[in-house]
């Protein structure tokens, strides 16, 4: 987990302000900005940890709150935040942990390095293929997706029903494998995981500019 300060924006400070919020720290818009009010949010979530209240979320104050990122408080996909590659790895580790029958493995590489992962579930012959993400600005297909699967996992263990189908019934029946990011690159130029000022940034605008019939990722438009 990236250490997050003052002054730092993105769809990390989002889900710190999120979750910050769940436990009662937090009462301000959940706007990516770490401003005052954030800084003030994890002071107070520090003190009340027995933390070194310095305002800065790094590994100790992570480490804190990850019961709750980890389902101390009902896990939930994150459906009222920008959606980037970080905030689905974390949510991958957490669906890993709660339900260990989930496959989950990389089919390769994106252009910038990040792992496409592809999630198993189910032991059925009939087999089916879910994608999420193709395009940058349809980022929202990928929290879309992971929610059906927390959803049906949970339904799973359970032994409810999903959707009016029994759920233990489908599992057996069928196996489905789930590709929710398949443009993290893109994904994240426009939730602002890659930042405008960033090296990183500049070298995506490169490798934009050998496709001039492209659209370079626009974050106005990706904006929920």
């Amino acid at each position: 987990m990236e250490t997050l300060r003052y002054g730092q924006t993105g769809p990390m400070v989002e889900f710190l302000q999120n979750l910050l919020k769940k436990l009662g720290f937090y009462n301000a818009n959940i706007d990516g900005i770490f401003g005052n009010q954030t800084r003030n949010a994890v002071i107070n979530f520090q003190k009340a940890f027995g933390l070194n209240p310095d305002g800065i979320v790094g590994p100790l104050t992570w480490r804190a709150l990850r019961p709750y990122i980890n389902g101390s408080l009902g896990f939930i996909i994150p459906t009222n935040i920008s959606y980037s590659y970080s905030i689905l790895q974390i949510n991958l580790n957490t669906l890993k942990n709660l339900y260990p029958f989930l496959e989950i493995f990389s089919i390769g590489k994106s252009v910038l390095g990040n792992d496409l992962p592809v999630i198993k579930i189910g032991n059925g012959s009939k087999e089916v293929f879910y994608s999420a993400s193709f395009h940058a600005n349809e980022w929202i297909t990928s929290p879309l997706l992971m929610k059906f699967l927390a959803d049906y996992c949970y339904c799973y263990v359970n032994n409810l029903p999903i959707y009016g189908i029994n759920s233990r019934n489908l599992y057996n029946s069928t196996t489905i494998y789930i590709m929710p990011m398949v443009n993290p690159d893109g994904v994240n130029l426009v939730t602002g995981e890659i930042i405008s000022n960033s090296s990183l940034y500049a070298n995506t605008k490169l490798i934009s500019n050998n496709y001039p019939n492209i659209p370079f990722p626009s974050r106005l438009e990706g904006q929920h």
